[in-house]
């Protein structure tokens, strides 16, 4: 009697083995990778707010923070009006107070060599925004600038201007040179200070001087 009911409990084990599906039964490493994956509605709803973000974000061009330079090319296209541009003495203005701009000479067209009757100053998007005060010292005609210099003299982190300038006269052109001081905001200068420079023919002369005496231009 024993061995019959030992034979029936086997029986019925293997009968409940066997009439496991085995399709819907999965190793339990196989479903814990399963409950870690998101559904599919999950994945969807992920998908639509990604998008949204990146449809609000502005979109930034690689150039975006980097500055559009003024050329010399730039400078030689501004409106001088009458007069021409005297290609050499123009350049390209990279500092305060008028960064992106253009320092622009130009001259009476009916005088060329020397360009007299010369003018120079500050334009940005091709108009004149800041006229040099007292262009060789208060003298209006037969003047014209030789060369030229933007340089820190003072050591105060503001670029001032040096122009070294020509004046006709009956016998013989004189200098009539200048330091424009840089005060952050503008340009000005002193022809009082400017007087010191007369003897100077070269840019390198009017700075070095200016940079040794800078009591006698910065007040």
């Amino acid at each position: 009697m024993k061995k019959k009911i030992f034979v029936l409990i086997c029986a019925a084990v293997c009968f409940a083995a066997c009439s496991a599906d085995p399709k819907t039964e999965q190793p339990s490493s196989n479903r814990a990778a399963d409950a870690a994956k998101p559904s599919a509605e999950a994945r969807t709803s992920a998908t639509l707010k990604t998008d949204a973000a990146n449809a609000a974000a502005p979109t930034i061009k690689k150039d975006a923070f980097s500055e559009i330079k003024t050329t010399k090319a730039d400078c030689l296209r501004v409106d001088a009006g009458d007069n021409a541009i005297l290609a050499a003495q123009t350049f390209p203005v990279d500092f305060a107070p008028f960064a992106n701009s253009c320092f622009v000479t130009s001259y009476n067209p009916e005088y060329d060599d020397p360009p007299m009757e010369s003018e120079f100053a500050i334009y940005q998007d091709g108009k004149k925004i800041f006229d040099f005060p007292n262009r060789f010292n208060g003298v209006e005609f037969g003047c014209w600038v030789e060369g030229v210099q933007f340089e820190d003299l003072n050591a105060d982190n503001l670029k001032d201007i040096v122009v070294a300038g020509k004046c006709s006269a009956k016998t013989a052109p004189y200098n009539e040179n200048m330091v424009y001081v840089n005060t952050g905001n503008e340009f000005t200068t002193d022809e009082n200070a400017n007087l010191k420079l007369n003897d100077f023919k070269k840019i390198k002369e009017i700075t070095d001087f200016a940079r040794k005496n800078q009591q006698i231009f910065f007040k």
